[in-house]
């Protein structure tokens, strides 16, 4: 392990030999290896360890662990806690990507001269590449998970799950179990615990030659980022940040696709918006408008013209310390099961308060937003189902999702998604309904 770490560390640039550097360290299995084995190999190490507070006492325990390993290691701590369900309120997003930018606003205010090791393995990258494909990805997600970005760099990252907990059980390394990583509400939980298994079923080992083709993938993502850059470069900019591209530049760079990911990248367009574009530049259908998140697509003669429209709208998050309450247009309530009446419309509804991981979070939808409506036995794009229910394209941009995790639970005055329907036994109900006056 010691020297397949500083063997990556030297090829991909990572640290220089006996470099200062903090670590991350959660107290999982992953980063406290990662902790010793940057110890052993004699770099001056700093620990940071992020109380996220979703947990409860086991977040709690969680950072005293951390803090009572670094004592006994003579290594300094530092703990952060933050505040997740704040951030959402204010920015928005699930309860997953709120932590993730909470913990890595942290990691930059620490020392600049110091870079911040995280303890991302290979299996991990196979993971993440599936999250990618199945979510929509362009080129940036080729590559999973980079080597280093920005001050974080990530020195297990050729090294795979089965060697970490090896090398954690032959030097007798502690660490906790994260109650969160056998949740399946989760899509990586889920893709760990039943596709890679069922993969290397169909093909033993395929989870290594997965990883081996990622760090391929990776040099192609790099490649086609700086083909895209350099394509891209000379297109003026407006002051209201507009953008007019010469169909030629679109048709004669050989990656339509690409191109149009790269131009509309960041403004919330659905990849199957890309497709409809493209086949407006192709047709010369002088007129085509399309909408999509903050995007709006125009297709003139010769050009497309790319702007934005900007609307902020609020976003509500109900934490099940509160029995019932009122947000906007959003009102709830916790009750008996018993007591339940079925709603007459789906601006109401009725769900499974067990099933629920509270914070819930309600927002505006967003381009590629899935969900598994009751009935339907399988997932469908949030999109599409505004279509079916044949909603005017200017009043989709209204409407909102609820989330547990990062799943939808509820298109609010259209579906329910499977599973999260309160049932007929007596148990806990979460009662929400939406007012649209």
């Amino acid at each position: 392990m010691l020297d397949k770490v500083r063997r990556a560390i030297r090829r991909e640039g990572l640290l220089l030999p006996e470099r200062s550097v903090f670590v991350a360290v959660s107290g999982g299995v992953d980063s406290m290896v990662l902790l010793h084995v940057l110890h052993a190999l004699r770099h001056p190490v700093s620990v940071v360890h992020v109380d996220h507070g979703l947990r409860g006492e086991e977040s709690r325990a969680d950072a005293a662990f951390v803090q009572e390993h670094c004592s006994h290691l003579g290594v300094p701590c530092q703990v952060r806690k933050v505040d997740v369900t704040a951030s959402i309120h204010d920015r928005g997003g699930s309860v997953q990507m709120a932590a993730r930018e909470l913990r890595y606003a942290w990691f930059n205010e620490l020392g600049i001269d110091h870079p911040v090791a995280l303890a991302h393995h290979a299996d991990d990258a196979v993971e993440t590449l599936f999250i990618n494909l199945l979510r929509g990805t362009g080129s940036k997600g080729w590559g999973a998970i980079p080597w280093k970005s920005g001050k974080c760099i990530r020195p297990l990252l050729g090294v795979h799950r089965d060697e970490i907990l090896d090398h954690a059980r032959d030097h007798s390394i502690p660490f906790r179990e994260d109650s969160s990583n056998a949740s399946p509400k989760y899509l990586r939980n889920r893709i760990r615990q039943d596709l890679i298994p069922l993969l290397e079923q169909l093909r033993p080992g395929s989870s290594r030659t997965m990883a081996r083709s990622i760090r391929m993938l990776r040099e192609l993502e790099t490649s086609a980022e700086q083909r895209l850059e350099s394509l891209l470069s000379g297109i003026p900019q407006a002051n209201d940040g507009s953008k007019e591209v010469p169909f030629t530049l679109i048709e004669d760079s050989g990656t339509p696709a690409l191109v149009l990911h790269s131009l509309l990248r960041g403004l919330g367009s659905h990849p199957d918006t890309l497709e409809r574009i493209h086949d407006s530049i192709i047709e010369r259908n002088t007129g085509a408008v399309f909408t999509s998140g903050n995007c709006l697509v125009s297709v003139d003669r010769d050009h497309l013209h790319i702007g934005t429209v900007e609307h902020e709208r609020p976003v509500y998050v109900i934490d099940d310390g509160e029995q019932q309450g009122t947000r906007g247009p959003l009102h709830w309530a916790f009750m008996d099961g018993g007591g339940a009446k079925v709603p007459e419309h789906m601006n109401e509804a009725l769900l499974d308060a067990d099933r629920l991981s509270f914070p819930v979070v309600v927002r505006p939808w967003q381009a590629g937003d899935r969900m598994r409506p009751i009935g339907l036995g399988g997932s469908k794009l949030v999109s599409d189902i505004l279509t079916d229910a044949k909603v005017p394209v200017e009043r989709r941009s209204n409407s909102y999702v609820m989330l547990n995790g990062d799943e939808v639970v509820w298109l609010v005055g259209h579906r329910i998604a499977e599973g999260f329907q309160a049932g007929l036994d007596p148990g806990r109900v979460f009662r929400c309904s939406w007012s649209d006056e």
